[in-house]
């Protein structure tokens, strides 16, 4: 006799399955646009460079007596763009530039910048050393005291020359070059000296003949990126920090706060690409200002999102054969210039943004004190830290993010938290209370409920700020808790192996599948602002400082899953608001998701990112909110696509089951997983499954199935991206590219259950922790659409 399933399939009518929609047009793809601008611009640079070995030209090398400027420049854009060391062109140049004797302060800083991006050490460090005594001996002074640099034979500083040997003395640095701290401390005093009081900076600042003396825009960037640069260049902070308890006794107290402040202001105020005062060169400026942004790690500038408008600027001024050739200065009429400069604003800036720090209102804190910056080199220095420990050297960057610098509501705050979901870990501290506006509190907690993670800390140990931070996850998340950190939580361990008795007070918060906060209430971020204190993996930690840096990079591990983020620019979509889904066709398809007695479903998300992603990339209406029942729901029979996603052991009464059995036989699929693969969950639903199909076993779904066909998905799923070990080391997290892996029930010829003993559920909310097995979030996406696609065949 037939079933009532066979009897259903049987009569019902073919479907026509919808073929995923195409892809963005790339011209409106901003990601899509910076690329191909930049390989045009190399290929441009490439080409122009034919076989010489140099790009020199008559006029500036020759009349200009700049030999080598140039071709220490475009190497410098092409190493930037991505272009290896070894490719033959990168190394024609670098072989022209060693065979340069220096002699111009442009020429020796830049080939000094070439050879440090091009980190060929057993070639060029003697040389980079060299090049650095020469920048130091060719310095100009007054009476003992800096005032700068020039051409060599002249005696009058200016501060283009002067910006460029600071650049080069800092590549020197960075390539492993030790300059003391003297000669940072002269070049900071010299920036503040040299400042006029509205906050700019001119050319000829000397005082001397020749006009060029007005307010420059390129150079107020060039001063700010000094006083910047010097800090970063000093081997001791000002901080005064107690290596035993990381209290620092001049916390927040820098030299240079005021000037700076007044220069950004400065800047603010006045921002343009090409408009800007006193401009000579429009590359020159564009290049300053990918440096500014980069250095200070602001995201905006003023109201100004820097980084997005310099490169709708470029993308759209180049030229059909990949130059850039302005009509301003003399610089800009030169294409291996302006191309080169060009290129690096590009390249550099869109560099993948690891940890972003908050910026927000204080109260209470001293008129010399930035509350919310107390610490100015922590941020930067776990990004270079924890590139080079977690991620293999794969450049990343950080930003700072003031969200009371532009309007944050309606699509504007989508956007925006789209732009910063990109970025895995918020992280902020201070010492007095975080008064954040409410469109930043808006912003932040769309940001963790759509997958992001915060990391908080009491700087110094404050306890008014461990008070008002645990206040306002209250407010923000009420329906969860900040707890102190389990001994057995994986943070502990997702790297290095730190010891719950070595970092004390630290508390975190669960949402879902994963850990989305953490609080050190003790004080780690004085450790942090000192590179001194980075330690490799491997090396046992010596001290606290140490110890401090090996829990970070835990903290990134665990946030990560240890995989680096996109680049720059990239945004991670997220699903309306299911509110505002409030008219659905009749038709649409409505996703139910079951409650079992033993938790409540570890990923609430789950189903709302998946339906948004299949209504998008296949029109096929749904209902983007699932609908919550329990398996013995009498009208379980109204859904087609049903979920269950757990961690824990679980048992379905007679009725439960028996009820939920009935929904399958008349069209209805179960699509299941693991929550991270835990085998409590796994256990349970292998004994459920005889229970509903009379002692009906999983069996795999072989790779040539029908629901991983092209007919079903546009393109066949013959791989995927899983962690099954949760070691999750290297720069791919521990994922793995490994043909689909997923189990079912099949009934008259149809998978009635479709189940994976690793992850989909979490990683539909982007949670990427080194301890959950399963899936990066695109592959979930990918086996969960197909499993959506599938349930609608009749």
């Amino acid at each position: 006799m037939l079933s009532f399933r066979t009897l259903f399939v049987a009569l019902s009518l073919a479907v026509t399955f919808p073929t995923l929609a195409s892809a963005a047009d790339p011209e409106k793809d901003f990601v899509t646009r910076v690329n191909r601008a930049i390989e045009k611009g190399k290929k441009f640079l490439i080409e122009r460079e034919g076989g010489k070995g140099n790009w020199e030209g008559l006029l500036l090398e020759t009349i200009g007596d700049q030999v080598g400027g140039q071709t220490a420049l475009a190497t410098l854009a092409l190493l930037t763009s991505g272009v290896p060391a070894e490719d033959k062109v990168v190394q024609r140049g670098l072989d022209y530039l060693r065979k340069l004797e220096p002699r111009k302060t442009y020429v020796v800083a830049l080939s000094t910048m070439a050879f440090a991006e091009a980190k060929q050490k057993s070639k060029d460090l003697d040389r980079i050393q060299k090049n650095t005594e020469w920048l130091l001996a060719n310095s100009i002074r007054d009476k003992g005291k800096l005032i700068g640099w020039s051409y060599p034979s002249h005696i009058v500083p200016d501060a283009s020359n002067t910006q460029y040997a600071l650049l080069g003395l800092y590549a020197a640095k960075q390539a492993g070059v030790k300059i003391d701290d003297k000669h940072w401390e002269e070049i900071r005093d010299l920036y503040i000296r040299i400042q006029k009081p509205a906050g700019h900076w001119v050319y000829n600042y000397s005082g001397a003949a020749g006009g060029l003396d007005g307010p420059s825009f390129s150079m107020t960037t060039a001063g700010v990126c000094g006083l910047l640069i010097a800090g970063m260049g000093l081997n001791d902070s000002q901080q005064q920090l107690n290596e035993i308890t990381g209290v620092a006794a001049n916390c927040g107290v820098y030299t240079a706060n005021e000037p700076l402040a007044k220069g950004m202001k400065w800047i603010s105020d006045r921002f343009s690409f090409d408009t800007a005062p006193g401009l000579k060169s429009v590359y020159y400026n564009v290049y300053g200002l990918e440096r500014l942004g980069r250095i200070s790690g602001q995201r905006f500038i003023g109201k100004y999102d820097w980084y997005r408008e310099g490169c709708d600027y470029l993308t759209r001024v180049q030229n059909d054969n990949g130059s850039w050739v302005g009509e301003g200065g003399a610089a800009d009429r030169f294409p291996t210039i302006s191309t080169s400069f060009a290129l690096m604003f590009l390249a550099k800036g869109k560099t993948p943004i690891l940890l972003t720090k908050l910026a927000f209102d204080t109260l209470g804190d001293p008129d010399n004190v930035i509350g919310w910056n107390r610490k100015q080199s922590d941020v930067r220095n776990l990004t270079e830290f924890a590139s080079r420990e977690l991620f293999n050297g794969t450049n990343l960057a950080w930003q700072v993010y003031d969200g009371r610098k532009i309007e944050l509501s309606g699509e504007k705050l989508q956007t925006e938290v789209e732009s910063l979901l990109a970025c895995p870990v918020v992280y902020f501290n201070g010492h007095t209370r975080p008064n954040l506006t409410g469109a930043q509190r808006d912003l932040l907690k769309k940001y963790v409920d759509e997958g992001g993670f915060v990391l908080a800390e009491a700087c110094c140990g404050s306890e008014e700020y461990t008070r008002e931070f645990r206040a306002l996850m209250r407010e923000l998340f009420p329906e969860s808790k900040l707890e102190p950190m389990k001994p057995e939580h994986a943070i502990w361990r997702s790297f290095f192996s730190v010891s719950p008795a070595d970092i004390a007070g630290v508390e975190c918060m669960e949402r879902g599948c994963k850990t989305v906060v953490v609080l050190c209430t003790k004080p780690l971020a004085g450790y942090w602002e000192e590179n001194r204190f980075m330690v490799s993996k491997g090396t046992p930690a010596k001290n606290q400082g140490q110890r401090a840096y090996q829990f970070a990079g835990n903290v990134i591990a665990y946030a990560t899953g240890m995989q680096p983020p996109e680049q720059r620019g990239t945004k991670v979509a997220i699903a309306a608001d299911p509110k505002k889904d409030l008219s659905p066709p009749r038709s649409a398809l409505k996703p139910a998701q079951l409650v079992v007695q033993s938790e409540t479903p570890p990923a609430p998300a789950a189903m709302r990112n998946l339906m948004a992603h299949v209504k998008t990339s296949t029109g096929v209406d749904t209902v983007l909110a699932a609908q919550l029942v329990r398996p013995n729901d009498p009208e379980l029979d109204k859904y087609k696509f049903i979920y269950l996603h757990g961690r824990k052991e679980f048992d379905l009464s007679l009725s439960e089951v028996t009820n939920l059995a009935a929904c399958l036989d008349t069209g209805g699929l179960l699509f299941a997983d693991a929550a991270c693969g835990k085998p409590g969950f796994d256990k349970s639903f292998r004994e459920l499954v005889p229970k509903l199909f009379e002692g009906r076993k999983l069996e795999p779904i072989p790779v040539d199935d029908e629901l991983y066909s092209a007919k079903i998905n546009g393109v066949a799923i013959t791989s995927v991206q899983r962690r099954e070990k949760s070691d999750g080391t290297g720069t791919d997290g521990g994922y793995k590219d490994l043909p689909p892996l997923l189990e079912g029930v099949k009934i008259d010829g149809r998978w009635v259950v479709i189940y994976s003993k690793y992850d989909i559920g979490c990683a539909l909310e982007r949670h990427k922790s080194t301890e959950c097995l399963g899936h990066t979030p695109e592959s979930a996406l990918k086996l969960a659409t197909a499993a959506v696609l599938y349930s609608l065949k009749r």
